[in-house]
């Protein structure tokens, strides 16, 4: 068993999204995706895998399945990673979620 204490592995960093990975397994790897306002991820794939989206905190876009998307605390997103993903924060505040990659 492996427990994370997200407020323990969430920060913000003025240079770059921060992305650190909480588990990696055979199938499945999970990371914390932190975006300050204003920063984006570079457009990229995840082929082979099935991704789910989970925010956390705060509010962003991205263009997932080929359809531009809020993504939401309290909200769960189901994408095909063979799209393109390349999510935003767009808002004033922070913004935080798991993404969790599912070979296929």
């Amino acid at each position: 068993m492996k427990k994370v204490v997200i407020g323990e592995v969430e920060k913000y960093e003025d240079e770059k999204p921060v992305r650190p990975v909480l588990f990696k397994g055979e199938r499945t790897t999970t990371l914390l995706l932190c975006l300050k306002p204003g920063q984006a991820v570079p457009s990229h794939r995840h082929e082979g895998f099935e991704v789910v989206l989970q925010p956390l905190r705060g509010e962003a876009e991205a263009v997932l399945d080929g359809q531009p998307t809020r993504l939401r605390a309290g909200e769960i997103v189901f994408a095909d990673g063979a799209n393109d993903f390349a999510p935003v924060n767009r808002g004033g505040e922070d913004f935080s979620m798991l993404i969790t990659l599912v070979r296929r």
